[in-house]
């Protein structure tokens, strides 16, 4: 197993978006990284964004939760 199946992941407690649980932090805390593994490389191919707060990359902004352009 690789080390994101070995750890827990924390998401961002304070992000206040009525759509949070879309956000990759809150996904891949749920698992979905590991549990729907297309979907996720859906969600990060040739990604357009990254998060303020977590880093992490995605093609779309609704995804994250401090989203900034590229």
């Amino acid at each position: 197993m690789g080390i994101l199946s070995k750890q827990k992941i924390q998401h961002n407690l304070e992000c206040g978006s009525e759509s949070h649980d879309q956000h990759l932090c809150y996904l891949m805390s749920q698992g979905f990284h590991l549990s729907d593994e297309q979907e996720y490389k859906v969600l990060i191919e040739d990604p357009k964004f990254q998060c303020g707060h977590c880093r992490r990359k995605a093609r779309s902004k609704e995804h994250l939760c401090v989203p900034a352009v590229l």
